[in-house]
């Protein structure tokens, strides 16, 4: 993972957003891969999710597929909570 300041973090203006709140794991990913599809080399990509098996997933598949996640937060209480990810795309 690329360290970032929480201030850089801030202001980094995603290119997309992919909401898979509430969405189940399987159907999400295809949704990330077709999105991901669409953000040019370098952009940046979040994706919010509800899935906390999203942590782990989205933490291995980016670097198996070359791109950078540059923040993963959590909110909300632990019977609610919500993951958001920052992933810049690699140019491959």
């Amino acid at each position: 993972m690329t360290a970032l300041t929480p201030a850089s973090v801030d202001e980094l203006t995603p290119t997309k957003t992919l909401d898979n709140r509430g969405g189940d794991c399987a159907s999400g990913f295809v949704q990330l891969l077709e999105v991901m599809d669409s953000v040019p080399a370098g952009g940046v990509l979040e994706v919010l999710s509800t899935d906390p098996a999203s942590r782990r997933e989205l933490r291995d598949w980016t670097q198996r597929a070359g791109h950078d996640l540059l923040d993963a937060s959590t909110t909300g209480p632990f019977w609610r909570r919500e993951f958001r990810f920052l992933i810049r795309k690699g140019t491959n």
